[in-house]
């Protein structure tokens, strides 16, 4: 149970700091305490288990998660999101609409991605 309620606090800290405060105060809140979280489990890991992938794992996190801070700080409009949805909007456009009618077997086995090599062809879906 206490996986699960990890999760949705994730998904309400993610609301919260990434819709409702300003940015990018929010996202400099968000991965900073990420960041902090995850630095800190993995120092405890490491002394507590002496597991070296779970703590590299750990603190490799909490660097990407500083990484995102710096990119807020420095006005990336969008830490949260991959830069690709905003300089290839067709294409993001095009995918998602490819994924309304796909299953979780799909996503499993790697047909949920569409081929999107050929910006042409995409355009030429999405204006139909």
């Amino acid at each position: 149970m206490a996986p699960a309620l990890y999760g949705v606090l994730f998904g309400i800290a993610f609301f919260v700091f990434g819709r409702l405060v300003p940015q990018p105060m929010g996202a400099v809140i968000l991965w900073s305490a990420i960041a902090i979280q995850l630095s800190l489990g993995a120092g405890i890991c490491w002394r507590r288990t002496g597991l070296p992938f779970a703590s590299v794992a750990m603190f490799h996190g909490s660097v990407m998660s500083v990484c995102l801070v710096v990119l807020a700080l420095m006005g990336q409009p969008f830490p949260n999101l991959a830069p690709g949805s905003r300089v290839n909007r067709v294409k993001w456009a095009e995918w998602g609409r490819y994924m309304e009618h796909k299953s979780v077997w799909d996503i499993l086995t790697g047909r949920h991605i569409p081929d999107l090599r050929d910006a042409k062809r995409a355009i030429e879906r999405i204006e139909r």
